[in-house]
């Protein structure tokens, strides 16, 4: 191409995706590459043996960019960074992920060759009594599901291995990844889910206390949880401070249920049976709260399971698992999952079957009472349906057009209880369907559009189709579709005609200025 004023920064990635596609920077570097990019650019012919001072040279005289590097050295680095994006050699970054991948495909054999040991254990112990014991058969799920935990995790790695790795390092390499992702500088930079978590695949990381204190400041963590698995003195410590709660730096878990009591419709049908769990542990009646606890964290799992759309026939044949999977399938922050799912269960399963609670009444009340306040503030997840509509009702309000135009979708789909009292707000957002400001919103969306090819699968021909079916803004809605194809024939014209003019102009620019007629 030949390279000038008029250049267009389209024009210059194009070129640059072309090169980078043609080439493969990993066996040549990213100097080799941005030399026969300035070539491309330039319109050398790509046969002719030119040096790089000659590039060098060429591209200077060519460009009008202010900015370019003095010294040879810092030009090719100006020229790596700013039109290839590479700050970084691609292929030192491939070597890094490599290394990375490998160890870690090893922690996952390691984690599996752990898992295959502790089901012998299990196989002999049964083949010794005959039976396992409701607490090693769960252990076995455990086990089970870890295992092909690891075994999915490898086999993202093998394929990112195969497909995914060069892509990666090039990103890795650009120049903005840093600024581009910096939560990279907090976790692990790997592009699989392995790599952002590896200790959370090995089955021993799970334990009775993987979904206690999680709301604390991460500083003092690690430390903490350390000692309530030394010694159950701290734990009890640690746990009486954390429930009864601070004054001035941490609200109490009774505040905290009950303000989840308020905010939550899931809840608030069972505030009389949490007030009697909260006082029968202020007694100290600990007999009573772990016989009742249990039962009510499964009822408030199934209520969710309602929320997400599970049927009561379907909750009718569904253990506490399959509560826990429903909602695993559909709320993405259930961090939970595993300890409700292999930990809970034993002790959930000696009170529904009318078993006596052996050992300390007092530790286990403590951790039903810290296993109770995650479950509970589940009910409050933007995923599940009524609260996520609730918080697009609040944005509508506030004019957020996105959110107005979705809660013509939810306002069908999603019944939202009496409880939230807000029939005045939605009456509000419902009312912005008949402003000229909405339809000025919707009209500039159609002249956004490239082709009018476009218009009829358009957001705001879509919009504007749901309004008048739901007779809320029927005139105007009628009278926007009658007129969406010449506006956007109109605003794509009008456009077409800017940037030829444009275009002519930087043509223009780029002339020999005419020489002055010599004197007679």
């Amino acid at each position: 191409m030949a390279y000038n004023k008029s250049t267009t920064i389209g024009e210059i990635y194009r070129l640059r995706d072309k090169v980078l596609a043609e080439n493969d920077v990993f066996k040549i570097g990213k100097r080799d590459v941005a030399a026969i990019f300035l070539k491309k650019l330039l319109d050398f012919d790509e046969k002719t043996n030119i040096k790089y001072s000659e590039l060098e040279a060429a591209y200077r005289a060519s460009s009008a960019m202010k900015d370019i590097p003095e010294d040879s050295k810092d030009f090719w680095k100006y020229v790596e960074e700013n039109y290839l994006e590479l700050k970084e050699e691609p292929k030192d970054k491939f070597t890094e992920l490599s290394f990375q991948a490998t160890e870690d495909l090893s922690l996952i054999a390691k984690n599996l060759k752990y898992i295959n040991r502790e089901r012998d254990i299990l196989d002999e112990r049964k083949r010794q009594l005959g039976r396992l014991s409701a607490e090693d058969r769960y252990y076995r799920n455990q086990l089970d599901y870890f295992e092909n935990k690891n075994i999915v995790a490898r086999n993202e790695i093998v394929e990112f291995l195969t497909d995914g790795i060069k892509h990666h390092a090039i990103r890795k390499a650009s120049s903005d990844f840093n600024a581009s992702y910096p939560i990279w500088s907090f976790f692990r930079d790997t592009p699989y889910a392995f790599g952002r978590a590896y200790k959370s695949y090995d089955v021993r990381s799970l334990d009775e206390y993987s979904n206690k204190f999680t709301d604390l400041p991460a500083s003092g963590y690690r430390e903490m949880i350390k000692e309530c698995r030394q010694s159950y003195d701290k734990f009890k410590e640690y746990a009486y401070y954390y429930i009864s709660g601070d004054a001035e730096y941490l609200p109490s878990v009774r505040e905290k249920l009950e303000d989840l009591v308020k905010t939550s419709h899931v809840l608030a049908r069972r505030k009389q049976v949490i007030d009697a769990l909260l006082k029968h542990f202020d007694e100290k009646d600990y007999l009573s709260f772990v016989n009742i606890a249990p039962l009510q964290i499964e009822g408030i799992f199934a209520d969710i399971c309602r929320e997400i759309g599970v049927s009561e026939s379907q909750l009718d044949i569904s253990s506490l698992n399959d509560k826990l999977e429903h909602i695993d399938g559909k709320i993405n922050n259930f961090h939970y999952f595993e300890y409700y799912a292999f930990k809970f269960p034993v002790l959930r399963n000696l009170v529904a079957h009318g078993g006596l609670v052996d050992g300390d009444m007092e530790k286990t009340a403590l951790h039903l009472m810290l296993d109770l306040l995650p479950v509970c503030d589940l009910t409050i997840s933007k995923e599940l349906p009524v609260n996520y509509a609730l918080k697009v009702l609040d944005e509508a309000k506030n004019k957020n057009y996105e959110k107005v135009i979705e809660w013509l979708d939810l306002r069908d789909k999603v019944k939202i209880p009496d409880f939230y009292q807000v029939n005045e707000k939605i009456k509000e957002v419902e009312a912005i369907y008949t402003s000229q400001e909405f339809w000025n919103y919707l009209d500039l969306g159609l002249k956004r559009l490239n082709d009018v090819s476009q218009v009829k699968d358009c957001m705001p021909v879509k919009a504007a189709g749901k309004i008048k079916r739901s007779n809320l803004a029927s005139a105007q809605a009628e009278k926007f579709l009658k007129s969406s194809g010449h506006v956007a024939a109109e605003a794509i014209k009008k456009r077409n005609e800017i940037s030829a003019n444009v275009k002519r102009l930087l043509n223009l620019s780029n002339d020999p200025p005419m020489e002055e007629p010599s004197a007679p």
